[in-house]
């Protein structure tokens, strides 16, 4: 559990550099990472791949969806079935979603119900979204069974750092008849805060089916996110809390119809309804400082034209940490207590986990920390399953971080892929060994940097034939990524990134919708008083999805915003500038040139 990011998201907000998203994996040295592990870390003393994308980050990006701002981050890649609402996955290190936790203001939003547990970013927007960590490689330490690609915790509008009430607004409208709306409010005052966001989005869209096979029926969505959250400090000891998460989407898709079962047309339609729930408490006792909570999150989908109608997806967690610091160390340990459940139509089924998990962040010498976790878990299935994690960041020169770690992580099949229509009971959990290694260098004006990573998963679980399976052997997921910026005057900045993968399973064949070539470069400017433009351009290249080799693709967007007033700026969007036909998943259409205005503000 993790104690909420509302005081000090001010602080790591305001010390993360302004740069654009795609230029985050670079960090100042004071920023405060809070999902690197049990404990708060400035970054320069985290041993694990991290990137952080602030408000101004996603703000400077142009992107209405969460994923179209993580798929320009190092080591990411996204596919969707269409336009705003439909299916989005993402993927971390060739990994796919069922290897990603998904966690909004600390509640775990991933759905038990999918058929390899995972979470849907098609009706996710950036609209109140403060703050996104992403973490790469094995984090089941942690993070418990499922963390075997990474993590990503999503923070949304905060309180302010200093008494006093803060707001937020921003509207939008543009190409296909989309209109976007964002309100949010945080205030501080005496003895605790309160912080409300909602957004809403429509759109006509464009055919879910690629139009250029035919298909000219425009599949529109609509997609509400509302966030609620607050902290009172009851006594000068205890403070106490609770977040409120809820995700709405609506979207109209495209099936496979006969005779030829090729995606096409079809009049079908898909809805979700997520809710999370979160209490919690801080308090200090015999020398520790510990944090307590309760989170639930359920996941409801319905497809009235599927072979299953409607899904379900449950999820309670009971946790307690204890963090006491030392002179050169902290320790933290902890327990947990969760449970998960599933119906798909009239099949159900649940299991549960009891886990005690500790960690230890030691500075070896002035230049060295070494970070050691240490979990097991107790599955009502699986019995005992133990995971550990070493991370090391070493700072041999001014402005230099070499970083390392090494993870082992489980995923535990999940309930549909153990009780489903396509089930197995008898699966066995996939077991992972996760290691990267980067080295970074970081001034006011210029970052770059680079990390090697290789993850092997044994024992993976795929459907096949009549239902899922486990398939004997060992896939690996190896790559590399570079990133950097560079402030050429006070005004204009480059940046970019680039992300060699290969990922392939047990017998060497390549895992699909993975690219092995990503790269996005960009330029920032400020180009006249007041007027401030990002330009972006993302090529992907060489990808296999079922139906053989995808086509290459570049896509350029571009930004611009003028500030009428302190905290008021006036903006314009272009998306795929260059009017490029391309597809994230076979078959599936994309945004051809569109343009949208909007009008935000931060008072």
């Amino acid at each position: 559990m993790k104690r909420p990011a509302t005081a000090l998201s001010a602080l790591c907000i305001a010390a993360s550099a302004a740069a654009p998203a795609a230029a985050q994996d670079g960090f100042t040295l004071d920023t405060i990472i809070f999902s690197a592990g049990l404990t708060a870390l400035e970054a320069a003393r985290v041993g694990v791949t991290v990137d952080v994308l602030t408000a101004e980050d996603l703000a400077q990006s142009g992107d209405a969806q969460i994923s179209d701002v993580l798929a320009t981050v190092p080591g990411l890649s996204v596919s969707q079935n269409g336009p705003v609402g439909t299916s989005t996955s993402l993927r971390v290190r060739g990994l796919d979603g069922r290897y990603i936790p998904v966690l909004v203001n600390g509640i775990d939003m991933t759905d038990p119900s999918q058929a390899q547990t995972g979470f849907d970013f098609g009706a996710l927007t950036a609209g109140g979204i403060e703050r996104i960590e992403i973490l790469r490689g094995s984090q089941s330490a942690v993070y418990g069974s499922e963390a075997i690609a990474g993590v990503i915790n999503i923070t949304t509008i905060a309180a302010p750092d200093t008494p006093g009430t803060a707001y937020l607004f921003d509207v939008e409208a543009g190409s296909y008849a989309t209109a976007r709306a964002t309100f949010g409010v945080g205030t501080r005052f005496d003895r605790g805060t309160l912080a409300f966001s909602v957004t809403h989005l429509t759109t006509d869209g464009f055919s879910a089916a690629d139009e250029n096979d035919g298909n000219t029926e425009a599949d529109g969505g609509r997609s509400t996110t509302a966030t609620l959250g607050g902290s009172y400090e009851v006594t000068d000891a205890l403070t106490m809390g609770f977040d409120l998460v809820a995700i709405d989407g609506f979207s109209e898709v495209d099936g496979f119809p006969p005779p030829t079962f090729t995606i096409a047309d079809t009049a079908e339609t898909q809805d979700s309804e997520r809710r999370g729930a979160r209490i919690w408490a801080a308090f200090d006792a015999l020398g520790f400082s510990h944090d307590v909570a309760l989170s639930y999150s359920r996941t409801d989908r319905n497809y009235p034209t599927g072979f299953t109608q409607t899904f379900r997806g449950e999820r309670t967690e009971l946790s307690w940490e204890a963090t006491r610091e030392f002179a050169t160390s902290t320790l933290t340990f902890g327990a947990a207590a969760s449970s998960e459940e599933f119906a798909a139509d009239a099949v159900t089924g649940d299991y549960d986990i009891g886990s005690v998990y500790g960690e230890v962040v030691a500075a070896i010498t002035p230049d060295l920390d070494v970070t050691a976790s240490l979990r097991y878990d107790d599955h009502s299935v699986y019995g005992g399953q133990a995971t550990g994690r070493i991370a090391a960041a070493w700072r041999p020169a001014p402005d230099w971080v070499v970083r390392a770690s090494i993870g082992t992580g489980f995923r535990a099949p999940s309930l549909y892929e153990l009780y489903g229509p396509f089930g197995d009971p008898t699966l066995e959990p996939e077991q992972s060994v996760s290691a990267d290694l980067g080295v970074e260098y970081s001034t006011p004006g210029l970052t770059f940097g680079a990390t090697v990573y290789r993850t092997e998963i044994d024992d993976l679980i795929q459907f096949a034939g009549p239902g899922y399976a486990q398939v004997a052997g060992t896939s690996v997921t190896q790559g590399v990524e570079l990133y950097g910026d560079y402030a050429v005057t006070d005004a204009v900045s480059l940046f970019g990134n680039y992300t060699y993968a290969d990922a392939r399973d047990r017998n060497g064949d390549r895992l699909l919708r993975v690219p092995r070539h990503d790269l996005t470069l960009g330029v920032a400017a400020e180009f006249a008083p007041g007027w401030t433009g990002t330009l972006t351009a993302q090529h992907v290249a060489d990808r296999l999805d079922v139906g053989g080799p995808v086509g290459d693709y570049t896509l350029a967007n571009a930004s611009i915003a003028y500030e009428i007033r302190d905290g008021v700026e006036i903006y314009g969007r272009v998306v795929n500038l260059l009017d490029e036909e391309y597809q994230t998943a076979d078959g599936y259409g994309t945004s051809d040139r569109a343009f949208y205005i909007g009008l935000r503000s931060r008072f």
